[in-house]
């Protein structure tokens, strides 16, 4: 597994913090995908989506705020992140903003991209009217030494289009335009409570720090998206999204404002995804908060795989193969006795490989096709099994099953046909799902069964 090939034209948007970057990337990929805030330090990973413009696609990639002038650990992670992104870049827009003229941090930037070599445009965000977009040509931006700024407002869009035409006339000049972009063949969101793990998940799956890695909860503050390019054994190429989500917290431990939206933001995101890897601490177990997330992964009718990370840490790790484990998840989450369970180490990356493989065989189960001739053999199997259950037509008060008919994939959905639609019981429709999945698998995906009358033709 790798990242996907480099297929677009790739700008990093750098600068110190709560100078528009996020509102800037925002708006070049019209959508809001990065959390704006006017507390600084909001956005801490480097977050990544598409730009399209004059039938080209760029690679727009937003970076946590730049201090190059502060040494705490959490400003050098950050750092590393943005120099992730500076590495690959094929430009980089400084951002400043034109409502304060240049600060040390903002020198201290520019001195360090003049080292990286690469192209460089200076931005002049917030010039939301004629007297700020004049403060965009003061000579004291030319310390900087990137020439005078282009002035824009993110907030308003003024002078955007004009940025993206300078982009592009420089990207195509250097040859470098884009390639179609692949459609992900599947979606997995990251689901879990702050600190399980799912970041460094994700950064194991990319074979890079895609986004930081911190022992103090709740780091990530919006979801992030990584494109893997996987291949099977057999040869099959895939392409794999991979959704890190904020951490979900209880409700009543939920800070307002950006954690909030944050946690909104994950839940939508969850909303396109394919499955969820459902990740539980070894050490934690399952509490009232995996609960809670395994009935809404439940609710949002998407495949999933629970992923017990820190196995390496754990006793029973030194005991078996985590068959207790197992049990225990089954027995606290009992709607999710069709998810297969995985142990892993995030951290030293032991299983982490056989990850991707469990998802696509679940994305399969999901859209999995049960033939007419197989379903008639299997209801009179059923009939002839279990025909207590069954119903006898002389009985007024219990359904006559005609058959069973599939009616849709992703989830699988089946249709049970009766007589008497009313006299059909939960707990029936529950027992064929259970028999289904007996006969067919269906491991990793939720199964959905309906029943639909008959009416038999009444004599004139």
């Amino acid at each position: 597994m790798e990242p996907t090939p480099k297929l677009t034209p790739i700008v990093a948007i750098v600068g110190r913090p709560n100078v528009g970057k996020s509102t800037l990337f925002n708006r070049l990929i019209e959508k809001r995908k990065a959390i704006v805030s006017k507390k600084a330090g909001t956005t801490q990973d480097i977050n990544f989506d598409h730009c399209h413009w004059r039938d080209q696609v760029i690679t727009v990639v937003d970076t946590a705020g730049l201090d190059l002038t502060s040494s705490r650990a959490t400003e050098e992670n950050m750092r590393r992140q943005a120099e992730l992104a500076m590495t690959k870049a094929d430009i980089i827009l400084m951002v400043v903003d034109v409502q304060e003229y240049p600060l040390p941090q903002d020198l201290a930037l520019a001195k360090h991209l003049h080292k990286s070599k690469k192209k460089i445009v200076l931005v002049a965000n917030k010039a939301d009217n004629p007297t700020m977009r004049r403060r965009a040509k003061r000579a004291e931006w030319l310390k900087l030494g990137m020439g005078e700024p282009q002035a824009i407002s993110a907030a308003n869009g003024s002078g955007v289009g004009d940025l993206l035409d300078d982009l592009l006339d420089i990207l195509i000049a250097d040859g470098m335009t884009s390639r179609p972009l692949p459609e992900p063949d599947v979606k997995i969101a990251f689901i879990g409570r702050p600190n399980v793990g799912k970041s460094s998940l994700l950064n194991a799956l990319a074979g890079e720090d895609r986004v930081i890695v911190s022992e103090v909860p709740h780091t990530t503050k919006e979801p992030q998206d990584t494109m893997l390019h996987y291949t099977e054994p057999d040869g099959t190429e895939h392409n794999i999204l991979l959704i890190d989500t904020v951490g979900i917290r209880k409700k009543n431990r939920v800070k307002g404002g950006l954690e909030r939206i944050g946690i909104s933001m994950s839940v939508d995101e969850m909303e396109g995804a394919d499955l969820a890897f459902l990740l539980v601490d070894a050490a934690e177990g399952i509490g009232t908060q995996e609960r809670k997330l395994a009935g809404l992964i439940e609710r949002k009718n998407v495949g999933v795989l629970v992923v017990v990370n820190k196995w390496d840490t754990s006793k029973e790790n030194e005991l078996g193969d985590g068959d207790k484990f197992r049990q225990n998840v089954y027995r606290e989450l009992p709607f999710l006795k069709f998810a297969p369970v995985a142990f892993i180490s995030a951290k030293t990356g032991n299983r982490v490989g056989k990850l991707l493989q469990y998802a696509l065989d679940i994305s399969r189960q999901r859209k999995r096709e049960i033939s007419q001739e197989k379903l008639d053999d299997f209801a009179e199997t059923l009939k002839k099994k279990h025909h207590a259950i069954i119903g006898k037509s002389k009985d007024s008060n219990r359904p006559k099953v005609y058959g069973i008919t599939q009616v849709g994939i992703e989830p699988p959905s089946f249709m049970v046909i009766a007589n008497k639609r009313e006299n059909v019981h939960p707990n029936f429709l529950k027992f064929v799902e259970n028999r289904l999945r007996d006969e067919f698998g269906f491991e990793g995906t939720r199964i959905a069964v309906r029943s639909r009358e008959i009416r038999s033709k009444t004599k004139d």
